[in-house]
């Protein structure tokens, strides 16, 4: 396990952007310009996403992450924190509004449980193109980021951000269908340049087919079983790799 003070120059960089972009974003919202609001806030998602870039060196990058935990437990607090903020006092909502209401838990469950079959099916040929070494031990430091990167960054932040605000917007503007295929492909487009372009573009295959499948249990049913699904399955290839 290392820490390099200098990847705390990240939340330096990133931190000041995201409240001034957000308190536009806020403005933007009493004037009802919602499509301007999804193009702003995936520019945004973009740019913290991409800036992790810079800092590879040292805390690694999708799908080899560094044991830096220290920086990915910051960045945890910064993406919940970042959640939180934006959805109470960025759109004035509460959780509920935004898709964590569960009306149905046993059918949520179920269904998301089976949307782990075609991703789980996908990991074989990502091991194939891609030509990742599988991890020869779980460590603990493994199983503290597959729970910070995996389960709290991906389950909570990006759901948040994606499922619950961006297709909530774009529900609003087009009908279902189309904005199931908008998230995904905003969500996509948001990995460019994070992820590597090897093996046929496998990662963004993949990528873009749990993206539908987060899109479509968002609009069946709840954010609960985005959270399980997208954290689970970057726990399980954070543990894994």
């Amino acid at each position: 396990m290392e820490f390099n003070p200098i990847d705390l120059l990240y939340f330096a960089i990133v931190f000041p952007v995201v409240i001034i972009v957000s308190i536009f974003i806020k403005r933007t919202i009493r004037n009802k310009k919602y499509l301007v609001v999804v193009l702003i806030l995936s520019v945004l998602l973009f740019y913290v996403r991409i800036i992790l870039v810079l800092f590879q060196e040292w805390i690694g990058i999708m799908p080899y992450i560094n044991d830096d935990i220290l920086f990915y437990v910051l960045l945890t607090v910064f993406g919940a924190g970042f959640s939180v903020y934006y959805v109470l006092k960025i759109e004035g909502k509460v959780f509920k509004e935004i898709g964590f209401e569960i009306t149905d838990l046993k059918k949520t469950l179920i269904y998301t449980a089976l949307s782990f079959l075609p991703l789980i099916a996908l990991f074989p040929l990502i091991i194939i193109l891609a030509e990742i070494q599988l991890a020869t031990a779980i460590v603990w430091e493994k199983i503290v980021l597959g729970v910070t990167f995996g389960l709290i960054l991906g389950g909570f932040y990006e759901e948040v951000m994606f499922r619950g605000v961006i297709q909530n917007y774009l529900m609003d503007m087009t009908d279902h269908k189309k904005a199931i295929l908008f998230t995904a492909l905003i969500f996509t487009a948001t990995h460019i340049g994070y992820l590597p372009f090897i093996g046929f573009g496998i990662f963004y295959i993949f990528l873009f087919v749990m993206a539908l499948l987060l899109s479509v249990l968002r609009y069946k049913f709840n954010q609960l079983a985005c959270f399980i699904l997208h954290g689970g399955i970057v726990f399980i290839l954070v543990i894994a790799v």
